[in-house]
């Protein structure tokens, strides 16, 4: 979990490889995904079911990427997106800070800075999403539905869209659901998922009874026409009533979206379990991934580390009945997926596990067709973007709160 802090940002730029184009011998095609007996596809009511038991390619037949960063970029604050242009500079969105966009050259040098918080052109309240689209025009989107901005990379603003919030309204609300408060997810169309809320749901009014507040997911298009994916359980928290009980519990499952693909799909999981519903950007539920997973416990190191961290946090909170609360429910174990991200090429990579005492994390990567092609390992807590032939990933620094940008060499050819 980040930890974030309200500075002013300090860069520097470690390069530890080249990473010029003429340096890296061109990429050669991945192989077709092999036929074998790892996989049961099956059809129902017209929807695929994939249930894969092991992978097409071992790990040492997979992708590889390399174990040291060919660049790293330190003494960061607040990181919340990253995302590559065309030529190697990178752009970063930092929303607590006073400049909210930064974008750095291929050396390291900070070349734009723009973004400031107003209500002005170009101005932002607290901006969630980034964007780079096709010619390298970065997109922001505000929070609360605000503006959404276009800006060329010298932060030059371009033009500003303003969403229309009586429209989104009136495509969305019904008796039983209302729009959440921004937008979920952008697309490159211009289109954009948003939650949906239940309009009259109440948590459990008993305290210290774990719940899942029901949300929905819903994409608006260029014509305010709504597409449902239905509805979800999120994140799992503790009822706390009357009393002063913290709502938190460790590791938990929660609902999760993401999309991307050429043609785009929409990927939504409940987390509790390996799979992921694959819909058409209409809402038509075309494919469920599964993977044949062991539920990996949290260990006693994990528990008291991440206790400490959420202490801090709301010291004044009835911990003892809390303590109480979590004594007496039986799930031990992480989710099954922590995370998921569509990566440049559409293909589906979803985070299994985070190794804290070796610093890496674990993903699996699904084709197209829902087929578990292989796992990698990568360094850090996390990625920010996953191109062709390299990954964006982070680091952080528990004790000071900095964090650091780090970019990786992927081999995506596979070794036969």
């Amino acid at each position: 979990m980040l930890r974030y802090a309200t500075c002013a940002c300090l860069v520097a730029w470690i390069p530890a490889l080249s990473v010029s184009g003429c340096d890296r011998p061109a990429p050669e095609p991945r192989p077709a995904e092999p036929q074998t007996v790892g996989v049961t596809i099956r059809d129902s009511a017209g929807i695929e079911i994939v249930e894969n038991h092991a992978p097409v390619w071992s790990d040492g037949d997979f992708w590889t990427v390399d174990p040291e960063p060919e660049i790293v970029l330190g003494g960061l604050w607040n990181v919340f997106r990253v995302v590559p242009l065309s030529d190697g500079r990178v752009v970063m969105l930092t929303p607590d800070e006073d400049t909210k966009v930064l974008v750095f050259e291929p050396s390291g040098r900070l070349s734009a800075s723009f973004g400031r918080t107003g209500q002005g052109p170009g101005e932002f309240n607290y901006p969630l999403h980034l964007q780079v689209l096709q010619g390298d025009t970065i997109v922001v989107w505000d929070r609360m539905f605000g503006p959404v901005s276009y800006f060329d990379p010298s932060g030059k603003l371009l033009r500003e869209r303003r969403i229309d919030f009586g429209a989104l309204v009136a495509a969305t609300r019904t008796g039983d659901q209302r729009p959440g408060e921004s937008v979920h997810w952008p697309l490159p169309d211009g289109s954009f998922l948003i939650d949906a809320v239940p309009s009259d749901w109440q948590p459990p009014a008993e305290p210290g009874q774990i719940y899942r507040r029901p949300s929905g997911y819903v994409r608006i298009d260029s014509a305010y026409s709504a597409h449902s994916f239905g509805w979800w359980d999120g994140r799992e928290r503790v009822s706390s009533g009357r009393e002063n009980l913290p709502s938190h519990v460790p590791f938990p499952a929660q609902a999760m979206t993401v999309a991307g693909g050429d043609p785009p799909s929409v990927y939504v999981t409940n987390g509790d379990r390996y799979e992921v519903h694959q819909f058409s950007v209409s809402g038509v539920l075309r494919r469920i991934l599964r993977r044949t997973v062991d539920p990996i416990a949290f260990t006693d190191d994990e528990y008291e580390e991440w206790k400490e961290t959420v202490q801090a946090w709301n010291p004044h909170r009835d911990w003892s009945q809390w303590e109480r609360v979590m004594g007496e429910q039986s799930r031990r174990y992480h989710p099954a997926i922590r995370n998921f991200w569509v990566d440049s090429e559409g293909l589906l990579w979803i985070n299994d596990r985070l190794n804290r005492q070796l610093g890496t994390t674990e993903w699996s990567i699904f084709g197209a067709q829902g087929r578990w092609l292989g796992t990698v390992s990568l360094p850090g807590a996390g990625i920010y973007w996953v191109g062709e032939d390299f990954i964006l990933g982070g680091q952080v620094d528990f004790d000071t709160g900095l964090q650091t940008v780090e970019r990786y060499r992927l081999d995506r050819r596979g070794r036969p």
